[in-house]
């Protein structure tokens, strides 16, 4: 049977509440998780970089949530027990980037994993996601482009649609971009721009992401706000 067998695993609400209760035993002190985290990760870290987490007839139910919950409750037990397992976190990080950083995987699995690196903190998304980011933003926005140039394709002269549109294909490379905005603005505001300028080429940045990278800082200086 298993916590985690394919029934379970397309039942967005059955895996939310798996997630919420390994989050409250994390938070009671009166549990000591030390012998069974190992039970934990397996299922928790599912829940981050699964391919499907719903039912094909009901894909719209939020798994995009469930993922940022797992991989916060996942990151909360190495806040918690990495010290004393020196093991865990790099077994996270493995997990999240070679099963979930790869553009051969699924959209909603890239997601999981960019999400689970983003909430390690700066170190970790200057580390994993920085050096791949510009790659995997102009990948998603070629994609949509063809998304797009495929969709008025798809229009009859008379404004009507001759075609499918992939709605959803395209709401799915709309959130993998957000969770990676996401990602660089938690590097961005957490190091000093000193480091930012050590870390990052801001022109090639600028090309790629453009005024969106101005929120991002908490206070833009004159050279950042000229090349943007």
């Amino acid at each position: 049977t298993g916590l985690m067998n394919k029934k379970n695993l397309q039942n967005v609400t059955y895996c939310s509440r798996l997630i919420q209760i390994f989050d409250a035993m994390l938070d009671n002190p009166q549990l000591h998780l030390d012998l069974h985290l190992h039970q934990m990760f397996s299922p928790v870290g599912t829940c981050i970089v699964a391919k499907k987490l719903c039912r094909e007839d009901s894909r719209y139910e939020d798994h995009w949530a469930l993922r940022e919950s797992a991989a916060r409750c996942l990151v909360k037990a190495c806040d918690m027990y990495g010290m004393q397992y020196t093991t865990m976190k790099p077994r996270v990080m493995k997990l999240l980037t070679q099963q979930a950083l790869r553009m051969d995987r699924p959209l909603a699995t890239q997601y999981g994993g960019i999400v689970g690196i983003s909430l390690f903190g700066p170190r970790a998304v200057d580390a994993f996601l920085l050096p791949v980011a510009q790659e995997y933003w102009e990948c998603w926005e070629g994609e949509l482009q063809k998304l797009l140039v495929k969709n008025e394709s798809c229009s009859g002269e008379d404004g009507g649609v001759v075609g499918k549109r992939d709605v959803w294909r395209e709401y799915e490379l709309h959130m993998c971009q957000q969770a990676l905005l996401d990602a660089v603005a938690i590097f961005m505001r957490g190091v000093t721009p000193a480091e930012q300028a050590k870390r990052v080429d801001i022109e090639s940045f600028s090309d790629v992401f453009g005024e969106r990278l101005i929120p991002m800082q908490s206070e833009p200086t004159e050279y950042i706000s000229a090349i943007l």
